[in-house]
């Protein structure tokens, strides 16, 4: 598992329902873009109910891009470095 920058995240804890147990990771940028989200620690921890839901509806992904960019913006460079690395802005 990666080590995660954002705030609040715990590898046994659900970062969207908060629940606690195995997790799954979740990187919060995929596609293209889910090594850069990968080598920035830009990843949650997910219960199984929840990343699959994530997946399946897109619940919550709006809130993780939000959360995942005010994370790299806090931590690791500015929104005109965010938007270089991750095409777009979130915010």
């Amino acid at each position: 598992m990666n080590k995660s920058i954002i705030e609040y995240d715990f590898e046994d804890k659900c970062f969207l329902c908060g629940t606690w147990g195995k997790m799954d990771e979740h990187h919060i940028f995929g596609g293209p873009v889910r090594s850069v989200s990968d080598r920035y620690g830009l990843v949650v921890h997910l219960c199984r109910e929840c990343h699959t839901k994530l997946h399946d509806t897109g619940e919550g992904k709006q809130y993780l891009h939000e959360v995942g960019q005010q994370a790299y913006e806090q931590k690791i460079g500015n929104r005109t470095a965010f938007i270089k690395e991750f095409i777009r802005s979130y915010l």
